[in-house]
Order: structure tokens, then sequence, then C-alpha cells
């Protein structure tokens, strides 16, 4: 029983354990190591004019209102990555920018209601 319930510490003391991602400033509050570290989540609007491509390989800045994200991709993207979308990327911080190896996106105006 004790054994269970340190593991079940141990889990929940890990970062991001209680949440499925984090924000920009989260993310960017951890530091490159620990960062670096693990794969993460992480969640943000990508901002308005910074998607460009060149072949498969995708870059675009995401942010929280506070911290922006430079993020890099060379999977392919999903339709409605643009701008002012919410994104929640996996990968790794790397020097500043994160590498993506999956990156999910919805388009806000896909889900508003008629007026």
């Amino acid at each position: 029983m004790f054994v269970l319930l340190g593991l079940v510490g141990w889990a929940m003391s890990r970062p991001g354990s209680t949440s499925f991602y984090m924000s920009t400033s989260e993310l960017m509050a951890l530091g490159p190591a620990q960062s670096a570290a693990d794969d993460s989540r992480v969640n943000g609007k990508v901002v308005p004019g910074t998607i460009e491509n060149s072949g498969l390989e995708t870059t675009f800045t995401i942010s929280d209102g506070e911290t922006e994200l430079p993020i890099t991709t060379d999977r392919p993207i999903p339709d409605t990555l643009v701008d002012d979308a919410d994104v929640v990327a996996l990968g790794k911080l790397e020097g500043g920018t994160f590498v993506a190896s999956e990156v999910l996106a919805k388009c806000p105006s896909k889900f508003k209601a008629k007026a």
C-alpha cells in the first residue's frame, strides 16, 4: 500500500503530470535543461503572420498572451493551422525553438454559433 502511494506521489510531482499541456510561459519557466529532457505538450494561439511552409517543414509562433514560442515541425500539419488558431504541440524545446513531432489545431471560426 505504501509503495502504491509513493508511486502516485512521485507521478503527481512530475512537471505537467496534472494537466494535458502547459502554456508557453510555463514551458519557458522550466528552463532549457528540464524542458528538453522529456516530450512536453504546449498550448497557445498562433501569432498572425508567422506561419511559413517549405515543403513538409513548417514554422510558426504561438503565444499564451505573455510569452511567444517559435515552433518547427517536419510532419504534416492540420488544415486548421491558421492565424489565431488554438494549438497543442507535442515535442521538445531545443535552443529556444520547440521542435514538434505532433501538432493539433482547431479553427475558432468553425465552432462559433450562428447569430
